[in-house]
C-alpha cells in the first residue's frame, strides 16, 4: 500500500466504526448513527477508499462493537482555569476553553466559522483503535450539480498533524500521482492544494484539500467533500481556514466523570452538535472505554425525540425514481429479527437521557458495578450549554 499522505483513511475508519456501532451509542433502537448514517458513509464515503480502511475498520467492527467558536484568553498570571461560566454558545459551533488537563476532548484545532448552509459540526477523538486520533467535521447543505444525490451533504472535515509529521505528497491510494499546488497563504503562513495536476487544486477522487502551516510549525488540513468548483469552494475553504484555530483547545462537554475503575481506559470521545450531525437530536456526547475486550459506552442527549429527515429516494439524475418504477405485487420477505450483542440501561435527569451500553452482556461489569455503576460515573450538566465545563475528569 502507498505511504499515507492525509488523515482520511484513519478519520474515515473512526466515523464508520461509530457508524458500525449505532445501536450500542444510543439511548434507542437507531443511535447518534442510523443505518442509513452507516450505508450512507460505507456507500458514498469510503467507495473510494476501501484500501487502507477495511482493516482498521474489521478491527474495530469486531473488537469495539459498543460502541465555541471563540478561545478564551489563556490566564498568564497564573494557573489555567476551566472554561465553566456563562457563555453565548454558536448554534453550531461547540464552545471552547484552554487546555485544563481535565477534559478528554481537547484537541488540536478547531472551526471558527462556517459558511451559511452548513448547520452541524463534530469532534471526535479516539472509536479507530488510535484512542488519540482527532478529527472536526461540518456538515454542510445538499450536494448540488448534475450528479448529486439526494443522500450526500456537503462535507468539511478537520485535521492536524503531528509537529513531527509534516504531510507528504505522493500517490494516493490507488496510485494515482498527486500534485502540490500553490493556494494563497493562510494567515501569512504557506498553503497549498493536494492536486491532480500540477496547476489543478481538485483532489485525484473529486474531493478538496487545503493545507497550511500552524503558527507552531504544524500542519492541518481541510479535506472536502461533495463540494464541486462551480460553487466557489475554492474560495470557501480558505475562508474557513482563516478561521481555524490551532493549539490544544478544550471543548466543553455536558457532563463530568467521577470513579472510573483503574482497569478502564479510554477509547474514545465525542461531541456533535446540531441535528445534522446528532442524528435528529440537538446535540449528542459520548465516552467509551475498554478493559482487554470490554468496552462500556456512556452517552447523553436531550431527552426528546429527534428530527428525522423526509426519506429520499437513492437515485441520481437519469435514473427512474422509486415513484416511476413500478412494484411487484409481492409481499417482502424480512430477516429474522437478531437478538442484541449488547446490554444498555437508561436513565432520565436534567431533561437529558443517560446511557450506559457494553459490548456484551452486564456479567463482564459486575465487579465495576454492572450498567447502573456505569450510569452514576457520568454526571450530566443539563441542557444549557453555559452550564458545561472543560473540568470533566476528577
Amino acid at each position: 500500500m502507498n505511504h499515507r499522505t492525509d488523515l482520511t483513511e484513519e478519520r474515515l475508519a473512526a466515523e464508520l466504526a461509530a457508524g458500525l456501532t449505532a445501536l450500542a451509542d444510543s439511548p434507542a433502537p437507531l443511535g447518534r448513527t442510523d443505518t442509513a448514517w452507516a450505508i450512507r458513509q460505507g456507500r458514498s464515503r469510503l467507495r473510494r477508499r476501501r484500501l487502507g480502511v477495511l482493516g482498521a475498520v474489521t478491527a474495530v467492527a469486531l473488537g469495539a462493537s459498543v460502541l465555541g467558536a471563540t478561545l478564551p484568553d489563556r490566564d498568564t498570571g497564573g494557573s489555567v482555569k476551566a472554561a465553566t461560566g456563562p457563555a453565548a454558545p454558536d448554534f453550531v459551533l461547540p464552545a471552547l476553553g484552554p487546555d485544563t488537563g481535565r477534559d478528554p476532548l481537547t484537541i488540536a484545532a478547531a472551526f471558527g466559522w462556517l459558511p451559511d448552509g452548513f448547520d452541524g459540526a463534530s469532534y471526535v477523538i479516539g472509536f479507530s483503535g488510535a484512542p488519540t486520533l482527532f478529527s472536526g467535521k461540518a456538515y454542510g447543505p445538499p450536494q448540488t450539480g448534475p450528479d448529486a444525490l439526494a443522500m450526500n451533504r456537503q462535507t468539511v472535515f478537520l485535521s492536524a498533524y503531528a509537529a513531527d509529521q509534516a504531510p507528504t505528497v505522493g500517490t494516493d491510494n490507488f496510485g494515482q500521482q498527486q500534485y502540490r499546488v500553490d493556494a494563497r497563504p493562510v494567515n501569512g503562513r504557506p498553503a497549498y492544494w493536494v492536486g491532480r495536476a500540477p496547476d489543478d487544486p481538485t483532489g485525484t477522487q473529486g474531493d478538496y484539500y487545503l493545507r497550511w502551516q500552524a503558527a507552531d510549525g504544524g500542519w492541518v488540513e481541510l479535506h472536502g467533500s461533495y463540494l464541486r468548483a462551480a460553487d466557489g469552494v475554492l474560495d470557501m475553504l480558505l475562508k474557513i481556514a482563516d478561521k481555524v484555530t490551532t493549539g490544544r483547545q478544550a471543548v466543553r462537554l455536558p457532563f463530568k466523570l467521577k470513579d472510573i475503575p483503574a482497569d478502564f481506559t479510554r477509547a474514545g470521545v465525542s461531541l456533535y452538535l446540531g441535528a445534522s450531525a446528532a442524528d435528529g437530536y440537538p446535540w449528542s456526547a459520548s465516552v467509551n472505554y475498554q478493559s482487554g475486550g470490554n468496552y462500556m459506552s456512556l452517552d447523553v442527549r436531550p431527552a426528546v425525540e429527534p428530527v428525522r429527515a423526509s426519506p429520499q429516494p437513492l437515485t441520481s439524475p437519469g435514473f427512474a425514481s422509486p415513484i416511476d418504477s413500478p412494484e411487484p405485487d409481492v409481499t417482502p420477505v424480512l430477516p429474522p429479527v437478531a437478538k442484541p450483542i449488547f446490554a444498555q440501561r437508561c436513565t432520565d435527569a436534567q431533561g437529558l437521557r443517560v446511557c450506559a451500553t457494553s459490548g456484551a452482556d452486564e456479567a463482564p461489569y459486575a465487579a465495576s458495578g454492572g450498567l447502573a455503576g456505569w450510569l452514576d460515573r457520568l454526571v450530566p450538566l443539563g441542557a444549557d450549554r453555559s452550564a458545561w465545563t472543560t473540568e470533566v475528569t476528577p
